[in-house]
């Protein structure tokens, strides 16, 4: 019998990426909430849905899992959650909603950025510039600690 030190064991991250992303998609049923919708109303998301996936450790071993969620469509992705380690699996921790939304990570930070659209604007093209807002891990969870409207979707 192979032994392993204990300490190995609560280093050990769980894993993170795309598998993971849709696994726990699957297991928790993560729904929109119609507050947080495009079309406003609620729906069940897909794992098939999960477009990109952002890793971040996190202290005590844990690890953040954020995702976004893609349309299918010309809308890009419209949703994005964050779902937290724990011993018994991901758990969801936050979710936000948006259209043709940005997500990148910054440091260990999150970055959502949204386009602003004005009523002539074509879907292509929005000119009202950009939104952002910087998330930040707080020690219980992600909170918004910055946010700014510019020209550029680079944040």
């Amino acid at each position: 019998m192979l032994a392993v030190p204990l300490a190995a064991i609560a280093l050990a991250r769980p894993s993170c990426g795309t598998a993971a992303a849709r696994a726990a998609v699957k297991a928790s049923h993560l729904n929109i909430p119609a507050s947080q919708s495009i079309s406003s109303e609620a729906y069940r998301v897909s794992p098939s849905q999960v477009d990109a996936v952002i890793c971040i450790p996190l202290p005590g071993g844990r690890v953040a899992m954020a995702l976004t969620i893609a349309s299918g469509g010309t809308a890009g992705d419209i949703d994005w959650a964050v779902f937290l380690s724990s011993p018994t699996g991901y758990k969801v921790s936050l979710v936000r909603g948006g259209y043709k939304l940005g997500l990148v990570r910054t440091g260990s930070d999150l970055v959502e950025t949204d386009p602003v659209y004005k009523s002539a604007d074509p879907n292509c093209c929005p000119s009202g510039g950009f939104d952002h807002a910087r998330w930040k891990w707080n020690g219980v969870k992600f909170s918004v600690v910055r946010t700014w409207h510019d020209k550029s979707y680079k944040p």
